[in-house]
């Protein structure tokens, strides 16, 4: 009777060359190089591979008997590796040295299990099935490290070895030829071997839910071509039909998985399924969390953002788990929109004061002092407007990369100045930030971080984390402060309603203070004052 270490196709890789192979199933993640996780070893032989991808892992061993030190046992249990050996003795060594092997010959094993990497040292005699079996097992994607002797690939003279040339070529396989690499090896052999080395990417998910699903779209949009265009024009609409079909596939998912969590069970039949799937939602518990999704993905729609002042934007964020019991449907966006437009004005009147407030608080940086002038106002001496250039925080340099990179927080700051102004400035018609969004990516691909011009203000962005706007546009400027005054009762209540020569003269000095009479007669003329009337309701 032959023992194993007699076997002509053993031959252990040799540990350099074990630890190359290893080695270079890594990949980066978060900075940290690791093993991708589970591994097959098929072949494994007395674990000499095995061993050395625990050594990658960082599963320490013993140097002197190469065998796993206390220490790291429990480590190397933690890790997902497999092992295949069709020698019984060495089954039987795997096991007594920690390692999990799960089947007798590679050549009929079928696993359900996917895994993310095959390394192999398979018999020589039998390298190209082996290798063969091992493409297939990982056809949906993969890494395999596979030795085999060199003949089977120089010399593709088999019909086998041609359909596995064919396939490496295919997968654009790399492959190092390595002379007399198990020269010094614990069983020599001056023998040329091949480094095989196949990355299979992951094969895109196909779901025949998902097929029928746009089938039955498709076809419902060849026979109502006003819902077809309707859909290609307006982003909302395409949302809604994209929840109706993600929900009608929750449904069928869920019919699929209640017609077969009867094969979950046990043998016998008063057995319970078990909750293999991890099925821990109900249906309705997936249709609410499919709403939530689809209501917050609604409030970040531009079409709807760019409308929303910043208060009424987190509002409507922090009222998403309400909206989840709602069905994402027509009748109800439509209802949300409109109370959204009724709400406008007082969103708008409360971003002019915050604005206005934010900008004007000395005691918040010293900085912006820069920002004001004062004036004698009506029965005090505090009051003052903003002046032509604003400082405020703005975050729009990546902090470790060190680039001009004007993200959300940049955005976010200059929109909600825009839109006001655009209020301001167009008597409430609608807002649209495309323009804005437009101009910052540019700056950004040409790395511009100043003077950048917008509707209304050039903008200069700063490492230290502020902005610099100056306005451009005067009028809006004075509309701005003016509505600002007039809320905080910082002008006479005649002011906008008199001629400057029917005011008195209390109310004549503080319009000298403010603008002077020039100015306040221009204002007048022009229709500059904004009042809440002015602010017209949020257009459909």
């Amino acid at each position: 009777m032959t023992t194993p270490n007699d076997s002509r196709d053993f031959y252990p890789t040799p540990d350099n060359l074990a630890w190359e192979m290893a080695y270079s199933l890594q990949s980066t993640k978060y900075g940290w190089k690791h093993l991708p996780q589970p591994i097959l070893e098929p072949s494994a032989g007395d674990g000499a591979l095995a061993r050395q991808i625990h050594a990658v892992a960082d599963i320490r061993h013993d140097p002197k008997t190469g065998e796993l030190d206390r220490y790291s046992t429990s480590k190397a249990k933690e890790f997902d590796l497999d092992c295949v050996e069709l020698s019984s003795d060495f089954r039987a060594k795997l096991k007594k040295d920690g390692f999990r092997v799960v089947h007798d010959d590679f050549l009929t094993f079928r696993p359900a299990k996917k895994y993310a990497a095959i390394i192999m040292n398979p018999p020589f005699s039998a390298g190209a099935a082996h290798l063969l079996k091992a493409l297939e097992i990982m056809k949906d994607g993969g890494k395999i490290r596979c030795l085999l002797n060199a003949e089977t690939i120089r010399n593709p003279y088999t019909n086998e070895r041609k359909e596995l040339a064919q396939k490496l070529n295919e997968l654009n396989a790399q492959i190092k030829y390595i002379p007399d690499a198990f020269k010094n090896a614990r069983r020599a052999a001056r023998v040329e071997v091949a480094l095989i080395s196949v990355d299979i990417p992951d094969k895109e998910p196909v779901s025949k839910i998902r097929l029928e699903l746009n089938n039955e779209m498709t076809d419902r949009m060849k026979a109502d071509p006003q819902l077809a265009a309707l859909v290609s024009a307006d982003p909302i609409a395409a949302a809604v039909e994209r929840y109706n079909a993600a929900a009608e596939g929750i449904r069928r998912i869920y019919e699929e998985y209640n017609g077969i969590k009867s094969l979950f069970s046990a043998a016998t039949a008063d057995d319970k399924e078990t909750e293999v799937l991890n099925f821990n939602k109900s249906y309705n518990e997936a249709i609410h969390s499919l709403r939530s999704l689809y209501w917050k993905k609604l409030f970040d729609l531009p079409q709807i953002r760019d409308n929303l002042t910043q208060a009424m934007q987190c509002e409507y964020q922090n009222r998403i788990s309400e909206l989840a019991n709602y069905d994402f449907s027509p009748y109800n966006i439509l209802t949300i929109r409109e109370e959204m437009s009724a709400n406008i004005v007082n969103g708008i009147e409360d971003e002019i004061i915050g604005l206005f407030n934010d900008w004007t608080n000395l005691h918040y940086n010293s900085e912006y002092s820069k920002n004001v002038h004062y004036y004698n106002g009506w029965c005090t001496n505090e009051a003052y407007k903003v002046g032509k250039k604003v400082i405020f925080r703005c975050s729009a340099w990546g902090d470790y990369s060190g680039r001009f990179e004007p993200g959300w927080n940049a955005e976010s700051c200059l929109s909600r100045i825009e839109r006001t102004l655009h209020y301001l400035d167009t008597n409430g018609k609608k807002y649209n930030g495309d323009e804005l969004r437009a101009t910052l990516k540019a700056a950004e691909e040409s790395g511009q971080s100043q003077n950048v011009q917008f509707r209304y203000f050039t903008a200069t962005f700063y490492k230290k984390g502020t902005c610099h706007i100056t306005f451009t546009n005067d009028d809006v400027l004075k509309s701005f402060n003016l509505f600002a005054s007039q809320k905080k009762g910082w002008l006479p209540p005649s002011y906008g309603k008199k001629s400057y020569h029917d005011m008195s003269k209390a109310e004549q000095k503080i319009v000298d203070s403010y603008e002077g009479e020039a100015s306040y007669t221009d204002t007048l003329a022009r229709h500059l004052i904004p009042t809440k009337a002015t602010l017209l309701q949020l257009g459909e």
